[in-house]
Order: C-alpha cells, then structure tokens, then sequence
C-alpha cells in the first residue's frame, strides 16, 4: 500500500513510489538523501532508517517542520479543513482567495494545506515576492 503525503502537488511521484521502493530495497546505505523532496512521496515510502530531506521550497519546509514539532497534529488538520470546506462551498470558491491573501501574509502552513488541495490542478506556483499565486 502506497502511503501518500498530505500536501498535493503536480507531478507527486505516488504512482512510482512503490517502484523506487523495490529497486532501492536491496541497496545498502547510510542515510536516504532527498535533494528536492517536494510532497515527500518517495522517502515515506521507501522509510530509510535515516534521511536528509531538502527543497528549495521554505512553505514545505515550514508546513513539514510544523508536523515534526506537532504544531500540526491529524485532528487540527481535519478540522481546518472541514472549516475551511465549508466556507469554500458556501462562498461558491471565492474563501479560497480569502484563504490564499491570509497564507500571502502570514504564511500559515495549515493554509497552504488547504491551497495545494484546492487549488486549480495541485499546482504550487508563487510570484517574485513569493506570494501563492495558483488561482481555484
């Protein structure tokens, strides 16, 4: 079974993540390195005893580094998004511009969650001041 990550991202390597698996099965290492981790697919699919997890992308980082310190927990997660749902539906899309301003100025990694899960074909795409800019 394919453990797959909670941020969606265009181009996540789930389909081949069982593939990666297999063939680094019998290969012998230290630690697993990941130089542009993205949603993390393949490294909690492989689960290396260690690994080094890197991305040029600081929201990742950010949102990643706030489920290892336990800022983000399954029940915030499912609540927010249940929320944050609901607005979206009552609003016909138009909270997810409110939801997308609030990220742009305070950089919430629960907010980016819910733009990478609603935003139009799990793109993550940010203007040269890096600001999310992925409209619904």
């Amino acid at each position: 079974m394919t453990i797959v990550p909670p941020i969606k991202l265009q181009g996540i390597k789930t389909k081949l993540a069982d593939w990666i698996r297999d063939c680094s099965s019998d290969q012998t290492y230290e630690r697993w390195i990941e130089p542009f981790m993205g949603t993390g697919v393949v490294a909690f699919n492989v689960q290396p005893r260690k690994a080094l997890m890197c991305d040029s992308n600081p929201y990742l980082i950010r949102f990643y580094k706030a489920i290892q310190s336990g800022e983000i927990t399954t029940e915030k997660v499912r609540e927010f998004l249940t929320n944050e749902g609901a607005k979206l539906l009552q609003t016909e899309g138009k909270h997810y511009y409110t939801v997308r301003d609030l990220f742009n100025a305070y950089r919430n990694p629960l907010d980016l969650l819910f733009l990478s899960r609603s935003c139009f074909n799990g793109m993550m795409r940010f203007n040269k001041k890096g600001g999310f800019n992925v409209p619904f």
